[in-house]
This record gives C-alpha cells, structure tokens and sequence, in this order.
C-alpha cells in the first residue's frame, strides 16, 4: 500500500480548495491563507493508514473523495469497526480538538481515498479568531457524535438481516446516489468480513442474507459497492415488518 503527497501546490488552488470546504465556509480570507501555508493534501491506496492509534494529532484530516474506516484492534489481532467516514466529513476530529493522540487508526476503504490535511496547532489557533470556524468545528463534532450513534443502532436493530439492513440504509442515506430507474447506488465496497465486523455476525451468515436479498431483487452486491432497488422495503426489514 502506498501514500503520495502534494506539499508544494500552488497557493491559489490550495485556497480555492480551502474556499470550498464546508467546515471552512465563513472564514476571512486572510484566515484561509493563513491556513492554505499549513495544508496539503494526500492520496491513499486502499489499506494505508491516515493515523494509527497512540500518534499525535498533528493535522485535522478532512475526507475530499473515497470512505474511510476507523478501527480498534483487539489482543487477538482482530479488528472492530467503530465508523465509516466519506466525503466532506473530519476524521479523528475530537482527538485533536482535546489535543490527545489518537484513540484508533483510520484506513482508506475504497481504492483510492484523498484527503485534505491542515496542521491543528494553525486550526486550534484560528478558532479563537475566527466565530465561524469555531461553529462549524462544532457542527462537526455533533456529526462525529451521530456516526458513533449510528453503529450502537445497528448493533441494537436486532437480527443479522434487520442489522445488515440498518446499516446499509444509514450509508445509503450520507454516501448513496438515487438512480433514474429508483435504484439507490451505495459506493462502499465492502468485504463479508467487514460487513460481518460492522453489524457483529459471523461471515457465514451475513452471506447467507446477502444471497437472499440478492435473489429476492433487493440488494445487489458489485465490485463497486451496492445497488439497493428498493430502499422502503429496506427499511422495513430493518424495522422486522418484512424478510
């Protein structure tokens, strides 16, 4: 797996970048060039590692393409999913705003996974200075604190097929894409194992409820991710009404 690095941008497309951050919106602009001298942005291979657990948060990582997964590694090896992030969304955020090194490592998920890095001690500074950033460093906690929701309702939706649904309808809803003939595009490819990881099955039954759905027409397993043809009746396996 392989990382590469742009350092030496130019300044213009580093703050044209910086201008079309969400989290960043609001700032002045002599803040975002104040910021646009501590950033870069980075290139992951899927498996690379943006920040593994017990490093110093050094840099605020903000997802611009592909899905990363934030795991905690067990003493047998095994890991445990604790959250998927993707596009626009700050990854690892509370550790740096706490300043504490990182409680667990975040890998790109996807083939190819971007990032944009801007040095935290120039963020926590700009915070005081800057109202907006601070409210939106804020907002992006709350968003962290969902995610982390997000998989205590899939773990508590009840059976494998109702947690499996949980959790595809939740991507669904932040990272899928509605197709014209209805079908919702989700894409995540993930593999059994880690499906099986993030709803807490063994991988022997995920498959069995993935081959289900597929012969039934509801969930459509590719190379690329999932096609969902019908995100209601999803949903209504996840709340037991339907198989």
């Amino acid at each position: 797996m392989t990382t590469t690095e742009n350092r030496e941008g130019p300044r213009a497309s580093m703050l044209a970048v910086l201008r079309g951050m969400a989290l960043l919106r609001g700032m002045s602009d002599a803040g975002l060039e104040e910021l646009a001298r501590v950033s870069h942005r980075r290139e992951l291979e899927r498996g690379a590692a943006l920040f593994r657990a017990g490093e110093a948060t050094l840099e605020v990582t903000i997802i611009t393409s592909g899905l990363v997964k934030v795991v905690r590694y067990l003493p047998d090896g095994s890991e445990v999913i604790l959250g998927l992030f993707g596009p626009r969304e700050a990854v690892g955020l509370v550790a740096v705003l706490q300043q504490r090194p990182y409680p667990a490592t975040a890998l790109a998920l996807t083939h190819q996974v971007a990032v944009l890095c801007i040095r935290s001690a120039e963020v926590l500074r700009a915070m005081s200075r800057e109202p907006s950033l601070a409210l939106a460093l804020n907002g992006a906690l709350l968003s962290q604190s969902q995610v982390l929701r997000a998989k205590i309702d899939v773990m508590s939706a009840g059976s494998v097929a109702q947690r499996l649904a949980s959790l595809l309808g939740s991507l669904a809803e932040r990272f899928g894409d509605e197709l014209e003939d209805g079908t919702t595009f989700l894409p995540v490819s993930l593999s059994r194992g880690e499906l099986s990881s993030l709803v807490g099955a063994r991988v022997e039954t995920t498959i069995r409820v993935l081959s289900t759905w597929r012969k039934q027409g509801l969930v459509e397993t590719t190379r690329e991710g999932f096609s969902i043809r019908d995100v209601a009746r999803l949903n209504a396996v996840r709340d037991g009404v339907a198989d």
